[in-house]
């Protein structure tokens, strides 16, 4: 690749003069017997030159293994690529120049084309200590492509006539579908196909992305527990979903987010002195209202709260945010227990999105005397419609408590399908936060 020439300076600079001395001297005298211009004959050899010492000169970019060529990036990969752009800008000159001089654009093209597929094939087949890629092949072709496009477009507005003849193209398809036959021959049957570049990029990401997995997960630490809180463990566990499971220690205590949403899913200090707080309910609120906006503003948005003290007025609050769309609860759920000193003792989150459901037909009268008829005669008390899975689909499902006894007792809860009436067994809800793979 390119950049181990480039990396190699210091010894790039003397093979690139011994080369151009080595090209330079007959190209000179061939230009002077042949009437070509001596000076864009020599810029010609020069830019030939930088492409033959920075592409062959030997180096330590290689596999170690002969007989194989990489097969390069993702497209987006390829075109975010420096090594692309320093490719592309390598086979400008050579070909843009190669067109002025000898005034045939096909066939300088088929000849770039050939060239840098050359070039490549000898890296792979060669101990020079350069790897071999596809992508490299692309970049020198669209970069020598350019070079002939700028080249031809010159020279036309210089004749002020067209550049191209008959002997050009057919010359030019000649050499390029003979040279194009022996070179696809010779990577087919001569070299193998591997991927180093695209686990290299991928492993390069991953840890990138671990870097700053611990940057945010250090950053939400200090925000929650204080600017100079160490994180003393932390463990990451990728879930059946994709997701990441970051934990994080700390002496105040642990800290638990999904990645890369950046999502907290618990945060658990330890309990400490909350000393003697007089919030009043309303201020409690306003105290979880602030933390859920500031973290989960979109989750909250549009959310009911309810508000339940623990052991009395002045004991510590559950606040609890559930969203509804068209009388359905939605998954999304957020738990925040406040003390009457205003301060955030313990959260619980599940960001699930708000689902696509059909709609509701079974109304509350009906979902009770449908539970009622299959409790044998118990009372069935609907609680609310909420959204639920059901053979891994999402449906709107009343819960229904079943009660027993002139008591009224609990008894069981049963769930009825608010689309079919039927009874179901919803599955547990996650998003991928709580669910090691």
């Amino acid at each position: 690749m390119i950049e181990a020439s480039i990396g190699a300076l210091p010894g790039l600079i003397p093979a690139f003069l011994i080369v151009l001395l080595m090209l330079g001297i007959p190209t000179a005298m061939v230009a002077k017997a042949k009437g070509k211009p001596i000076t864009l004959s020599l810029l010609f050899t020069a830019a030939l030159a930088g492409v033959l010492t920075v592409t062959l000169m030997p180096g330590d970019g290689s596999s170690g293994q002969a007989g194989i060529c990489d097969a390069g990036l993702s497209l987006h990969g390829f075109l975010a690529s420096e090594s692309a752009r320093l490719n592309m800008l390598l086979f400008f000159p050579v070909s843009c120049l190669a067109v002025l001089l000898f005034q045939r654009p096909v066939v300088t093209l088929s000849a770039t084309l050939i060239l840098t597929c050359g070039i490549e094939l000898l890296q792979s087949w060669l101990d020079l200590g350069r790897a071999c890629s596809y992508d490299d092949i692309k970049a020198n072709a669209i970069g020598g492509a350019l070079g002939v496009l700028v080249g031809t477009v010159a020279l036309w507005v210089k004749k002020r006539s067209s550049p191209f003849a008959r002997r050009d193209f057919m010359w030019g398809l000649c050499v390029g579908g003979l040279g194009g036959l022996i070179l696809t021959t010779s990577f087919a049957f001569g070299v193998d196909t591997v991927h180093l570049e695209a686990k290299s990029e991928k492993n390069r990401a991953n840890v990138e992305d671990m870097m700053n997995q611990d940057v945010w997960l250090q950053r939400t630490v200090n925000d929650l527990y204080g600017k100079d809180t160490k994180i003393t463990g932390s463990s990451s566990e990728k879930t059946v979903s994709g997701h990441w499971r970051l934990t994080a220690e700390t002496a105040q205590g642990e800290v638990i987010a999904l990645w890369p949403e950046r999502k907290l899913v618990c945060w658990a200090p330890k309990q400490g002195a909350d000393g003697t707080g007089t919030l009043s309910a309303g201020e409690i609120q306003a105290v979880g209202d602030r933390f859920a906006k500031k973290w989960f503003p979109r989750d909250v948005a549009d959310a009911k709260v309810t508000s339940r003290a623990i052991h009395g007025p002045h004991s510590p609050h559950i606040l609890t945010y559930r969203r509804y769309v068209e009388g359905v609860m939605m998954p999304m759920r957020l738990d925040l227990t406040v003390s009457p000193a205003g301060r955030i003792m313990g959260m619980a989150a599940r960001s699930t999105p708000d689902p696509k459901l059909p709609q509701s037909v079974v109304t509350k009268d009906s979902a009770k005397k449908q539970a009622e008829r299959a409790a044998g005669g118990n009372t069935a008390i609907p609680v609310r419609l909420l959204a639920q899975r059901v053979s891994h689909a999402w449906r709107p499902v009343w819960m229904v408590s079943i009660m027993q006894g002139s008591q009224q007792t609990l008894e069981s809860t049963v769930f009825i399908d608010a689309v079919t009436g039927k009874e179901v067994t919803p599955e547990p809800i996650t998003d991928g936060a709580d669910t090691p793979g």
